[in-house]
């Protein structure tokens, strides 16, 4: 295993479709088209069905008489629902290709986020955001994965990585642009909008601008040496599943307290915000960084170097105390752990497993991740308010070893499968 063989950097997403035991050559224009188009209707998505509550949620709650807690519910249940609707994406992966599964999914976005517009209490808000769950299984970040990987083969990891790097826009273009158009046609009307633009924008995209795949290719087919479904491809998913949980457990519980967290230590309001807004710009830099190494290093050396750096940035502020120097420090590790894991957790799989295996390993890690993903804002949003920052911090150190943990599990299979392959 290891990296793949390359001098330099290479060119955006370099493919080595050209095999002769391949069917077709995807050209380097191909892959950088689907790139873009999959970046464009996953900003949109994302923008609509999951980011958009942060500027609409105060609004929501005061219209439809919930608190902001329940408001914020939403998001929770539209992930559970998404990773209960893993499974069945697996299986419609396999029988139908993810193009179709991602215009399906935006076909079905439109419809929640209408619904969302026209609820009027809990059971239609909550019913909305189940719709919005199933439809997100189908045409968010896995979907889209699954695409390049089928597309691009053994090319997929830079795919995947340049995809990851235009995702991290997300945020900066979809919170001003919410909050234009709520400022002019209010919450319903934002809803309503993005409903139209994912069955206008997005459906089309997916369906006529992405190409349809071939079969992929394996460059060195002999260095994927684990079945998807024997013992040591159960044993590398487990370990996979155990370390990206743990790390996005700390990440997207961090995600929604890392401001009350600086105020805990007593850091002023503007300081406050100014800082949890800067760890978007860190993760891009890391994310950057990653995507110009091109194939240096792999998904699992990327993924093992942020474990190490993890612990390291919460020991800083726990022990700092809430010094300025001390959440300086931890907002450079910790933009820098959680942006390159962002992109390991996506193409570690292709380390150990064939790009045509990819959408099974995606589909049977997305249910254990997204229930951790949904239950880290609430648990540590209860945990800083009942119990404070350090024991927040205490229990983000004890996840951050786990993965770590974990990783060097993983980092001893490849080692142990790679020098199986080079005695034979």
């Amino acid at each position: 295993m290891g990296p793949r063989h390359s001098d330099g950097v290479h060119s955006l997403l370099d493919s080595s479709l050209s095999s002769q035991s391949h069917r077709m050559t995807v050209s380097r224009p191909v892959i950088l088209r689907s790139v873009v188009v999959l970046s464009i209707t996953q900003i949109i998505a994302w923008g609509a069905m999951f980011m958009a509550i942060s500027v609409t949620g105060e609004a929501m709650a005061a219209d439809l008489r919930l608190s902001r807690g329940t408001i914020f519910l939403g998001p929770t249940v539209m992930l559970v629902v998404m990773g209960l609707c893993s499974p069945l994406t697996g299986r419609l992966y396999r029988r139908y290709g993810a193009r179709l599964v991602l215009a399906g999914g935006s076909v079905l976005a439109a419809p929640g986020l209408l619904l969302l517009a026209a609820s009027n209490g809990a059971e239609l808000y909550f019913a909305a955001w189940a719709i919005l769950g199933i439809a997100g299984a189908a045409c968010l970040t896995t979907s889209a994965h699954v695409f390049l990987a089928e597309l691009a083969g053994e090319g997929a990891r830079r795919a995947i990585g340049a995809q990851m790097l235009f995702m991290a826009l997300a945020p900066s273009l979809s919170w001003p642009v919410t909050g234009f158009l709520q400022s002019e046609f209010g919450w319903r009307g934002v809803s309503i909008i993005y409903g139209f633009l994912m069955l206008l924008v997005c459906l089309p995209l997916h369906f006529f601008a992405l190409p349809k795949p071939g079969r992929p290719s394996c460059e060195n087919p002999v260095e994927k040496t684990a079945p998807v479904h024997g013992g040591q491809g159960r044993r590398i998913i487990f370990l996979i599943t155990a370390a990206i949980a743990l790390n996005g457990f700390v990440t997207w519980g961090f995600q929604l307290v890392i401001i009350d967290l600086f105020r805990g230590f007593g850091v002023a309001e503007y300081l406050a915000v100014g800082f949890g807004s800067a760890i978007g710009i860190v993760q891009m830099s890391a994310r950057l960084f990653d995507f110009l190494g091109g194939n240096r290093w792999n998904g699992l050396t990327t993924s093992l170097a942020a474990a190490a750096v993890m612990p390291l940035c919460l020991l800083v502020l726990a022990f700092g105390g809430g010094a300025e120097w001390s959440i300086l420090l931890f907002l450079l590790l910790y933009g820098l752990s959680s942006g390159a894991m962002s992109v390991g957790r996506a193409t570690m799989p292709l380390v150990f497993f064939a790009p045509a295996d990819y959408a099974v390993v995606a589909a049977r890690l997305a249910l254990p991740l997204n229930l951790a993903f949904a239950a880290a804002p609430p648990f540590f949003t209860m945990v800083l308010s009942a119990y404070g920052n350090r024991a927040a911090l205490a229990f983000a150190l004890l996840c951050a070893l786990g993965t770590l943990v974990s990783m060097l599990a993983l980092s001893r299979l490849a080692r142990a499968d790679k020098g199986t392959v080079s005695s034979r």
